[in-house]
């Protein structure tokens, strides 16, 4: 566009505003002769100062310039500013006093003008920067010496640029402060409006599952032959695009068709086309010999390690079968040595709690075990201060506690006495007896004999029991078991008769102790004392699962001392569920059907019958069944020894 020639009337270019500022001029600024002060902020008195306002244009005639020409990237804007983004005041700032003229020319642009004395900013004399020389359509930067006054260097019109001023490209700002993740960042001052970027997520299983080559089965490589021939014929050579034409037919590559073909061709038809792959590839499996395996003495194969040094395989190989179930890991549990009596007590206590009835009916009806409604089991057991080993869950930042005692084999403990009984419900399946009797601990208050740190000489302390004989535990089944069940039974069963069992120890009572028979049958119950078979842990329900279940429980809490041991296994005792009760009673059921199942012996698995899965079904039974034949055999065997 070609420059207004010089005495041509002022005209005021349009307001820029913050967007505008690709247009901005550093050049000398004054106010007019008798003018008010630029809008805006402006300082007062002799010091240097900073304005913001609107100026006037005058045209000058562009003088010689000493400077090499440079291109500087501010580019224009796309289109000029709209009335509400900018007013009729800009951006300008004057320094220090004077006209700010440069040379003889006088220039007063909108935008930023610096001005120092009568020269502006100086290079060789009495010159100015200017940024943007010409009118409101020139853009580019452009450096002044001299007396001259601005020199325009090409000018640019609707986003192009003419001349060797200008840009030679809209990529916009790429200053200070530019940064892309933000909108509208090529213009200058980018908007701080933050851009989410949206990336897709990457779905590791499917890039790990994805198959690098497909396999093309016999019947499939044999329709692309059918389709080659039926474009091709059966000439030698394929014809010009057959391969393609086919290759968007079958939906495969180019590539298999060609090699189809190939096939074809050197197979002899379409007996060649085929698929090569065999049904077992790579490398070979190594077979497992399970005689092998079992010929190893059982002392001989407690490790992976030693499994493997007999059978001379790698030990990754014996651990992959293990995984592949070839192979099993058991635990070999240490079970009490039973003699022929115990066993044929083990028996015959198992057959007394069948019912009667089933085992006589006809009509195909397995005999039925009672639902032992009636029984009360108990048993004593040391419940510790803290284990030996406790495993715990930490963060990476966390160090281990720091667990301490004078000595590890010697940890305070507590024995307790526990009484349990069946749970009961009614039709709609509401508990209306938990069966929990209750737990006491075996101990006694003293008075400390010597003074110490803790208390002082005199004060009463808790101590575990010296020694738990049959009097104590006479005294402890007086006091505490007989009161708590009666007063704590269902007054339904008010009236029957009620069954204590306990192990064989010799510190218990007999079943016919005087002092107990006559507690017992105080207030007209009828409570007797019973013994289950000598060597049998598996008979008490206690022994069989409750006592792991409330231990676990009790060493959750961790106690520190022994008041907090009782306080810490009544606690337990609240918590625990009457629902896990009932079924270490099913559990119990389960036991003696295995007793009798193999005689008396103890060496068998304890059943699992999935008692919690048929619990949320609702379909858990109150009593099992054992198939008649077992029971025959049973009595049997009870007959012939």
């Amino acid at each position: 566009m070609a420059h207004p020639h010089q005495g041509e009337e002022d005209r005021r270019p349009p307001p820029l505003g913050l967007r505008g500022l690709s247009r901005v001029a550093f050049q000398s600024r004054s106010p007019a002769p008798g003018g008010l002060p630029p809008l805006g902020l402006a300082g007062r008195g002799p010091l240097p100062s900073f304005s913001i306002g609107t100026a006037a244009f005058e045209r000058v005639a562009a003088g010689p310039s000493t400077f090499p020409r440079r291109r500087v990237g501010l580019p224009r804007p796309s289109r000029p500013p709209a009335p509400n983004e900018a007013g009729s005041s800009n951006w300008a700032t004057s320094i220090g006093g004077g006209s700010g003229s440069a040379g003889s020319a006088r220039s007063s642009f909108v935008g930023f003008s610096l001005a120092n004395g009568s020269g502006g900013i100086s290079f060789g004399g009495g010159g100015g920067i200017s940024f943007g020389g010409g009118g409101s359509e020139s853009l580019g930067f452009t450096f002044s010496t001299g007396t001259g006054g601005n020199r325009r260097e090409g000018s640019s019109h609707g986003g192009s640029t003419e001349g060797i001023g200008g840009n030679e490209g809209t990529i916009g700002y790429r200053g200070v402060g530019y940064n892309p993740n933000f909108d509208h960042a090529d213009e200058y001052p980018p908007s701080q409006e933050h851009v989410q970027t949206q990336k897709e997520p990457l779905d590791l299983n499917v890039m790990s599952n994805k198959e690098t080559r497909t396999q093309y089965r016999t019947d499939e490589k044999r329709h692309i032959y059918s389709e080659i021939l039926a474009r091709n014929g059966r000439g030698n050579r394929l014809k010009h695009g057959v391969s393609k034409a086919v290759a968007l037919a079958c939906e495969c590559p180019r590539r298999i068709v060609q090699r189809v073909w190939q096939q074809a061709k050197n197979g002899g038809g379409i007996t060649g086309v085929k698929n090569n792959r065999k049904l077992k590839s790579g490398r070979k499996k190594i077979n497992l010999n399970i005689d092998a395996l079992e010929a190893i003495p059982p002392r001989e194969r407690t490790t992976l390690e030693q499994v493997a040094g007999h059978l001379n395989m790698s030990t990754t190989t014996v651990w992959r079968r293990l995984k592949m179930k070839e192979i099993r890991r058991i635990t070999s549990e240490l079970k009490p040595a039973l003699t022929d009596a115990n066993q044929r007590a083990r028996l015959e206590y198992a057959l007394m709690h069948l019912e009667r009835c089933s085992i006589t009916a006809l009509g195909g009806i397995n005999p039925t075990f009672r639902a032992d409604m009636d029984v009360v089991h108990i048993d004593e057991k040391w419940f510790y201060r803290t284990r030996k080993t406790q495993n715990m869950y930490l963060s990476h930042r966390e160090e281990a506690p720091n667990r301490e005692c004078k000595n590890k084999n010697h940890i305070q403990k507590i024995m307790f006495l526990s009484a349990m009984a069946r749970p009961r419900y009614d039709a709609q399946g509401n508990c209306v007896f938990d069966g929990k009797i209750g737990v006491w601990a075996y101990t006694e208050w003293v008075q400390a004999k010597k003074r110490s740190q803790n208390r002082l000489r005199g004060a009463w302390e808790l101590k575990p029991a010296d020694k738990v004989d049959r009097e104590k535990s006479r005294e402890y089944l007086v006091k505490y078991v007989l009161p708590a069940i009666k007063e704590k039974w269902p007054e339904s069963d008010r009236w029957n008769t009620i069954y204590i069992q306990q192990d064989n120890a010799k510190t218990h009572i007999k079943p016919d102790d005087p002092l107990f028979l006559q507690e017992a049958a105080r207030g007209g119950w009828d409570i007797r004392m019973i013994y289950q078979p000598p060597n049998s842990p598996d008979t008490n329900i206690l022994d069989l699962g409750w006592f792991a279940s409330i231990q676990a429980m009790f060493h959750r809490k961790m106690p520190k001392t022994l008041p907090e041991i009782v306080q810490k296994v009544n606690q337990s005792l609240a918590e625990y569920p009457h629902q896990r009760l009932n079924r270490i009673w099913l559990s119990h059921q389960a036991c003696m059907r295995e007793i009798i199942k193999r005689k008396g012996s103890i060496h068998y698995a304890v059943p699992h019958l999935k008692k919690k899965a048929l619990e949320r079904q609702g379909l858990l039974p109150v009593r099992l069944t054992i198939d008649r034949e077992y029971v025959e055999q049973a009595i049997e065997y009870l007959n012939s020894t």
